[in-house]
């Protein structure tokens, strides 16, 4: 088995459960994780399976794979059977939350300048909806306007009502006596 220098060694931190703060050297090519006793990193939590994991070296950096594990392996919050691991990738084995951390940074380059002739001092300033601008409901334009003879049916309904309440209440309650 290959062992690598420490200063370029990759490291498992636990986040969260019984080893929280705990951090694993990564050494050797092929690692086994999981809650039995044969694992190279045993993780005492019901959540993970007793072989939950494996991470295999692949170049400068890990990739972890899930062992048909009960709860699951995530990456970054995604369920994956396999992935390739790049530095501050967080991962969740059961319920267990660990960080990769690793010297080999993700490789990125700043995005080439905008060539859409889009002059955007000037986005935003507009005032109101472009001329050909329509609605993409498929439910169409709600209509604004009732009827005018039904608000003024429902409003004599409604005094018509009242005063038969009122009517009602004086003859039963109120004068008589």
């Amino acid at each position: 088995m290959r062992h690598r220098y420490v200063r370029d060694m990759p490291k498992l931190h636990i986040l969260s459960g019984v080893l929280e703060g705990k951090t694993f050297d990564l050494i050797e090519e092929r690692i086994t994780v999981g809650r039995g006793m044969d694992n190279m990193i045993r993780l005492e939590d019901g959540t993970v399976s007793h072989h939950h994991a494996l991470l295999i070296l692949e170049g400068n950096d890990y990739t972890v794979r899930d062992l048909n594990s009960t709860n699951g392996t995530r990456v970054n919050g995604l369920r994956v059977v396999e992935s390739k691991l790049h530095n501050g990738d967080l991962l969740r084995l059961g319920s267990v939350e660990i960080r990769y951390e690793s010297d080999v940074k993700k490789s990125s380059q700043p995005l080439p300048p905008a060539r859409t002739g889009v002059d955007l001092s000037q986005v935003g300033l507009g005032t109101g909806k472009p001329p050909n601008f329509t609605s993409a409901s498929p439910f169409g334009r709600k209509q604004t306007s009732q009827p005018q003879y039904l608000i003024w049916a429902l409003l004599v309904l409604g005094l018509v009502a009242l005063a038969v309440i009122t009517y009602l209440v004086f003859k039963f309650v109120g004068l008589g006596g």
